[in-house]
């Protein structure tokens, strides 16, 4: 019976009669699988180990273009690759590794005295991690880069296009963020007479001369600092990398404003900078005792004075008091001084507003920049920026000057090394780690060691006078000081900060 039902299908299964169109899209696709077959074999497409070998000449030819950007050089510098991001997953992933540790090598070969090692890069990571494990993202690329006193950075990021890898490379000089060279690799498909696709000359000479502060944009009025994901300040290399790329990569060159609720907009008080939130490393391993050790800090968003506090600005608060003496300062666009603690936050309140932390503060004065100062450590730079011995007192001119006279930082902010010194909220602690590692905005302790005489942080160093404080080591961003909070001093003034929490309606 089995074999009689089997005979039956056999019979059906011949008497199926197959469409004749579906017969001819079988002979198109047979057809065309033969094309493709014979295509590759005559033409000879390039197998994948071909394809490598022709991506490594090409990144050999990049170390070699490299290398001769440090020849021309006018002075000897060390380089630093670090950091070539996946572009699809904006991610520092296992070929980003391979990708680096190869370019290293490379270099090394061709510059061996000039470039840090690939195993120094991985060390500083680990380095990192072990001493920060409670910074769950990974470190900016200006750290590390900066932990290797490196001169110029290669960075980058790379993706795959059809298959075939495609590696943007950009060498800034760590200083200044300039960019001094771009190009891309293997973007374009596999041909033999292949030539380096370059950024042209003339667009490279132009951003040569691209000073930092058009990529740290400065205004009187409002500064937005760039993020990136989460909390972290990006470095200039990551703008740019950022400006040229899909929206939604690592960082955003420019945080966007809150969408307007009932016409309400964020209006920046006169005569102050909104300081945009972000992450800064705060303190120096190479200062005094208690500026140790140098810790990551989260700060939220906050307005700053552009300038210290004025004389005309003081007057207007007919409840506070100041004290008068030697180096007095009188001109109403001069620093107010000789005002204690107390005056001083008093003074804040009366405007609405209050002192800054001293994290704020030192946010604030570092703008950006892990350097002595928001310029680099460079002191023939100092005399732009402040008002202190070599400028003043070296040359027979005592007490504060007019503020806002010297150039602002990136943020827009004056004075904030030298001219008078500035209290701030903070009680002072010897050890002031513990105490501000906190996850956001760290005050400092809420009470002072000794009550009876309670010491309050003071900042910014001075035109000069007492305890070193208008000298260029006295100015440094991380520099702390220490007066009993009822000090009033030809040294000391003060500027105010605001949290920024005031929306004011508009007609518009």
């Amino acid at each position: 019976m089995n074999q009689s039902e089997n005979e039956n299908l056999i019979k059906k299964s011949v008497g199926l009669k197959i469409p004749s169109s579906s017969l001819f899209s079988i002979v198109v696709l047979s057809f065309c699988s033969l094309f493709l077959i014979f295509y590759e074999v005559i033409f000879g497409a390039p197998s994948s180990t071909e394809t490598l070998a022709i991506f490594d000449s090409k990144l050999e030819i990049a170390a070699e273009n490299i290398a001769k950007q440090v020849f021309e050089s006018e002075k000897k510098v060390l380089i630093a690759v670090v950091d070539l991001f996946n572009y699809e997953t904006q991610e520092h992933d296992l070929k980003a590794e391979a990708l680096e540790e190869q370019l290293t090598d490379l270099l090394y070969e061709k510059l061996p005295n000039q470039v840090i090692p690939y195993f120094e890069i991985v060390y500083l990571r680990l380095e990192w991690k072990s001493r920060f494990p409670d910074i769950l993202h990974e470190p900016l690329t200006e750290d590390i880069a900066k932990l290797t006193d490196a001169d110029w950075l290669l960075t980058g990021s790379y993706e795959s296009i059809y298959g075939l890898l495609s590696v943007r490379l950009m060498l800034y000089e760590l200083k200044s963020g300039n960019l001094l060279w771009q190009t891309v690799v293997g973007s374009k498909r596999i041909e033999e007479n292949y030539e380096e696709e370059s950024i042209p000359e003339e667009t490279i000479v132009q951003r040569k001369e691209q000073k930092s502060s058009d990529l740290f944009p400065q205004t009187i009025t409002q500064f937005h600092a760039p993020l990136l994901p989460t909390v972290s300040q990006q470095p200039p290399w990551e703008q740019e990398m950022a400006a040229q790329q899909k929206p939604g990569f690592i960082s955003t060159l420019i945080p966007a404003l809150p969408p307007p609720v009932e016409k309400e907009v964020q209006i920046i008080p006169e005569a102050m900078v909104l300081i945009s939130e972000g992450e800064f490393l705060m303190g120096s391993d190479f200062g005094d005792e208690d500026e140790l050790p140098d810790h990551l800090v989260f700060i939220n968003s906050f307005y700053l004075d552009q300038h210290e506090v004025t004389n005309a600005d003081y007057s207007k608060c007919l409840a506070c008091e100041r004290g008068h003496g030697g180096f007095d300062t009188v001109d109403p666009q001069q620093p107010t001084v000789y005002v204690d603690w107390k005056n001083a936050d008093a003074f804040c309140e009366f405007q609405h507003k209050r002192l800054p932390t001293e994290a704020e503060w030192e946010y604030a004065a570092r703008a950006g920049s892990e350097s002595e100062y928001s310029f680099g450590d460079n002191i023939n730079l100092l005399e732009n920026y402040a008002w202190l011995e070599t400028n003043t007192s070296d040359l027979g001119l005592w007490g504060a000057r007019d503020v806002s006279t010297k150039m602002a930082n990136q943020w827009g902010l004056f004075d904030l090394y030298g001219n008078v010194m500035e209290w701030v909220q903070n009680y002072y602690t010897q050890n002031y780690f513990a105490s501000v590692r906190q996850p956001t905005n760290p005050k400092g302790p809420s009470l002072a060691e000794d009550e009876k005489y309670p010491l309050r942080v003071v900042r910014g160093g001075a035109w000069g006078g007492l305890h070193g404080a208008g000298t260029p080591a006295g100015v440094r961003a991380a520099k702390r000081y220490a007066f009993v909070e009822w000090t009033r001093s030809f040294q000391i003034g003060f500027r105010c900060a605001m949290d920024v929490n005031t929306k004011i309606k508009t007609n518009q």
